[in-house]
């Protein structure tokens, strides 16, 4: 399984690399959806000991956060883009 870190940083590098909402979404749903990455590592907490599952459960949320906040950035950019272009194509009547 890899280390907490990598996860984070290949989400963080997918997201930064996505061209569309629609590509968006799709890594949204990998990483934070129901059976998402981040979500697979939340539920193999239980099988920790009270110490362990508090250090990790606190950091895998702050990179669930991370993750859904530069999710968040990056869909308004793409969405502002995407506006953008199509406003720039559309003329007036």
């Amino acid at each position: 399984m890899p280390q907490l870190s990598e996860l984070q940083s290949q989400a963080l590098t997918a997201i930064n690399a996505a061209t569309t909402t629609a590509a968006l979404e799709e890594l949204r749903v990998s990483w934070l959806g129901k059976k998402g990455k981040i979500t697979e590592e939340l539920k193999t907490l239980g099988a920790l000991d009270p110490e362990a599952r508090k250090a990790k459960g606190a950091e895998l949320n702050q990179i669930k956060d991370q993750i859904a906040a530069a999710l968040e950035a990056k869909k308004e950019t793409l969405e502002s883009a995407e506006l953008n272009k199509r406003l720039a194509t559309e003329k007036l009547d």
